[in-house]
């Protein structure tokens, strides 16, 4: 990595008012008023899903390799239900995600985009419920890949739902996870967003985002005009252990062990400004069960904890917690071309139709996130120098 394309946090990092009156209004995570934040969690019980509700049914999960896709397998083992899942053909025959459920759950190699597979596959199972989680979800992959991602993300989206029309008779709800991404460009005087359009209009920046809006627009035509009770879930950043990679919270779960043993010294980032509403995936997928459970089909709902967190507080946040005193450096190269600089989501409606809250917080993603990282030693030095 050249070191000219690096700038000492410092140097990028800027202030907004807009930033500042939420704070005020609690929409913020800061580090120096984190003890407030954690008190929020104290006593906090989120609605579960009803086993009674689950037990003994089918259930295929689309993308069940997957971050989100591996722990909704989990969740719904334990609560007795059979799963199914479709994977995509990889180099080697391996999806780390998985491989503890091998035995377990029921794999269909699939690509979405071949409508004769997705039928066949749906034929055969006849699913009670379908969480359509699969999708090309890296944002920048979007901007390098564009036509393949639209390809992806909507013509199997369209696959999903014909086949349902088609051949499906025991549907009871089909969750489709689609992005708060599709809010895009969201002004701040409209934060925190809801769900009502004309309040807080789709506005897209990027091809991902794009694909989610034709997503949910897909999910909403299948149920007004054919009756499949489709739920759409717009879900906020949810982070965790699994996380790939490349996303940026595992890119800094991923340093800071690397710090810890002295692989590296310094911690390097993309946009350290953006502001984001972090959930846990295990509350995530909590929510994506209870709204099967309790929504109402044709409804989108914010999946989001209702509060956001910049991405250089997070490092500080993350630093704090690991006594470490590294540089942090921003990539210029790392800068996507179109930047969503402020998404924090207001999850009333979920919360008020379900009874779900959030019960892990920020700490509790940086600590999980740092620990799996830890106990995968394979998957450091990607970064390190």
């Amino acid at each position: 990595m050249s070191e000219d394309n690096l700038i000492p946090i410092e140097d990028v990092l800027e202030e907004n008012e807009r930033v500042k009156e939420l704070e005020k209004s609690n929409f913020i995570i800061k580090p120096k008023k984190i003890e407030q934040y954690l008190n929020e969690f104290k006593n906090r019980k989120s609605a579960k899903p009803n086993e009674k509700t689950w037990n003994d049914l089918k259930v295929l999960i689309t993308g069940i390799s997957g971050f989100a896709g591996s722990h909704l397998a989990e969740h719904l083992l334990d609560l007795g239900c059979k799963v199914f899942g479709t994977i995509r053909r990889h180099a080697v025959p391996m999806y780390e995600n998985i491989e503890h459920l091998r035995g377990r759950i029921k794999l269909y190699e699939a690509d979405l985009t071949s409508a004769e597979r997705v039928y066949n596959i749906i034929e055969e199972i006849n699913p009670n419920y379908v969480f359509h989680l699969a999708a090309e979800s890296f944002v920048p992959t979007s901007f390098r890949e564009p036509a393949r991602v639209i390809n992806n993300n909507i013509v199997g989206t369209i696959n999903i739902f014909e086949a349902l029309r088609k051949y499906d008779n025991d549907l009871k709800k089909i969750q489709v996870a689609c992005s708060s991404e599709q809010y895009g460009l969201v002004d701040p005087s409209e934060v925190p967003v809801i769900e009502e359009l004309k309040i807080n209009p789709f506005r897209p920046r990027s091809i991902y985002g794009i694909t989610k809006v034709a997503t949910e627009q897909i999910a909403w035509l299948y149920h007004n005009s054919y009756g499949i009770p489709s739920i759409i879930t717009r879900g906020f950043n949810h982070e965790g252990p699994r996380r790939g990679i490349q996303f940026v919270t595992s890119v800094i779960h991923r340093q800071i062990v690397e710090i810890l043993k002295n692989y590296r010294k310094s911690i390097i980032i993309g946009n350290p400004n953006a502001i984001r509403d972090f959930t846990h995936v295990k509350d995530t997928i909590n929510a994506y069960i209870l709204i099967c459970e309790k929504g109402e089909s044709g409804e989108p709902y914010n999946v989001c904890s209702g509060k956001g967190i910049s991405i250089s507080d997070y490092i500080m946040l993350s630093k704090q917690l690991y006594d470490i005193k590294a540089d942090v450096f921003v990539d210029s190269n790392r800068l996507r071309p179109s930047e969503v600089p402020l998404l924090i989501g207001k999850n009333d409606k979920i919360v008020e139709k379900t009874g779900w809250q959030p019960e892990r917080s920020i700490l509790d993603i940086i600590k999980e996130g740092v620990n799996f990282f830890d106990k995968h030693p394979e998957q450091l030095g990607i970064e390190a120098h």
